[in-house]
């Protein structure tokens, strides 16, 4: 069984919780009540959230060794299938208000977590799982090493001709970090950036979300290459359908 990122677990631990609500699986799987559980994901309206619940629900079952029908399966993808989208109303965001916003933050730190977001198209969560360990430096350019959605290893670059100060300063961070860590004032494998949900909350404040840095990202490197299936990539989208939704979002370059 594949091993899941932090906040994946937490989500499906309460995903789980809710389906299996009132059944008494505490000391035996054997007693589990499948139709119970399959009344509940049909009260699920939404995709997003049903499709977290199903995937705790499997990851439970796998774990426990426990063999779902043919039917069963069946049952759970028709299920999925009548759930819908649930769409927020957003407003547009200027992305020059942002990056002035950013840039004048006092906290270092946290201005290099945003500025680092916007070179490289990390998800929030894959900036924040950075160490040291997983920068290689070298005259030119900074590369990391990343685990991303759905466990995939992946690697972003910053290079000194694209972002000149950014390079110096992340440089100058990591090599901090380094002596720290080779000094015991800090643990190894500390992280360089702060948590995914530290950094949502001071985004939120700014008037902003960790993801509008991700979207400007995308139209930024559409207006460097004009290639979506270059940008796609770039995103690690699965589905170009995806990157056509970030090309058209509400963050204004």
């Amino acid at each position: 069984m594949k091993s899941l990122r932090p906040e994946t677990a937490d989500k499906y631990r309460v995903r789980l919780a809710s389906l299996l609500a009132d059944q008494p699986v505490t000391n035996t799987v054997s007693r589990l009540e499948v139709g119970n559980v399959l009344d509940k994901l049909g009260e699920i309206k939404y995709k997003n959230y049903f499709s977290q619940s199903k995937n705790a629900f499997l990851h439970f079952c796998e774990w426990q060794g426990i063999k779902l029908s043919t039917d069963t399966l069946a049952c759970i993808s028709e299920l999925e299938r009548a759930t819908k989208k649930k769409y927020k109303k957003l407003k547009p965001v200027a992305f020059a208000d942002i990056n002035k916003k950013i840039k004048s933050l006092r906290n270092m730190k946290l201005k290099l977590s945003f500025q680092a977001i916007i070179a490289t198209g990390l998800r929030v969560s894959e900036l924040a799982g950075l160490s040291a360990r997983d920068c290689t430096v070298s005259d030119n350019s900074i590369k990391f090493s990343f685990t991303g959605k759905g466990g995939k290893v992946g690697t972003a670059t910053i290079t000194a001709s694209d972002y000149p100060k950014l390079y110096e300063r992340l440089k100058e961070h990591i090599e901090v970090v380094r002596l720290k860590e080779q000094l015991g004032v800090v643990p190894l494998d500390k992280k360089l950036f702060y948590s995914a949900g530290y950094l949502q909350s001071k985004a939120t404040a700014l008037g902003f979300t960790c993801h509008d840095l991700r979207r400007a990202f995308a139209k930024i490197e559409y207006k460097k290459c004009k290639n979506k299936a270059e940008v796609s990539e770039k995103l690690r989208h699965t589905n170009k359908r995806t990157t056509n939704i970030y090309l058209r979002s509400k963050v204004k370059i």
